[in-house]
């Protein structure tokens, strides 16, 4: 059964079709805009242009405040305090990179970058100061065990303690 309302063969839909009575890139009959694939006025082909967007990054000032972090932790734990200068010293010079990207405008959160900054320099200090009783320890320790090998009486092993 076929409907008479619609075309059935090729050549049948395409019978009052006159490619000539439109005007390309003219408004006129039928057209209140310029034709199809014409750009339209004030625009041009393809898509518009997008605004260059910079991510809020800071990979140094962020891998600083970590490593500064991290060397706290290692700070607070007895004969770990070399582990904590190195990770101080390295999250120092990270956190200083990380501010110089923020100042060539090449990495946002500055505040990222000094704050692992001023971490990395507690970090350093407390490796510093923890190295420091370590050795200080030692120091007394072998003091200490020398005098009581030295001592050949009682009173002078009791001497070695004060």
């Amino acid at each position: 059964m076929s409907n008479p309302d619609y075309p059935t063969g090729p050549s049948q839909g395409a019978q009052n079709y006159d490619p000539n009575s439109y005007q390309q890139g003219q408004p006129g009959y039928g057209q209140s805009q310029p034709a199809y694939g014409q750009p339209q006025p004030g625009y041009q082909y393809g898509y518009a242009a997008q605004q260059p967007v910079n991510p809020e990054k800071n990979g140094f000032g962020l891998a600083s405040l970590i490593l500064a972090i991290v060397g706290l932790v290692f700070g607070i734990i007895p004969f770990t305090g070399f582990i904590c200068l190195i990770l101080g010293i390295v999250g120092l010079a990270l956190g200083f990179a990380g501010l110089s990207r923020v100042r060539k405008n090449k990495a946002t959160h500055k505040k990222t970058a000094i704050s692992g900054i001023v971490v990395s320099v507690l970090a350093i200090a407390l490796g510093i100061w923890g190295i420091t009783i370590v050795f200080g320890a030692v120091d007394d320790l072998d003091s200490g065990l020398d005098c009581i090998s030295n001592a050949d009486t009682a009173a002078q092993m009791e001497a070695c303690s004060e």
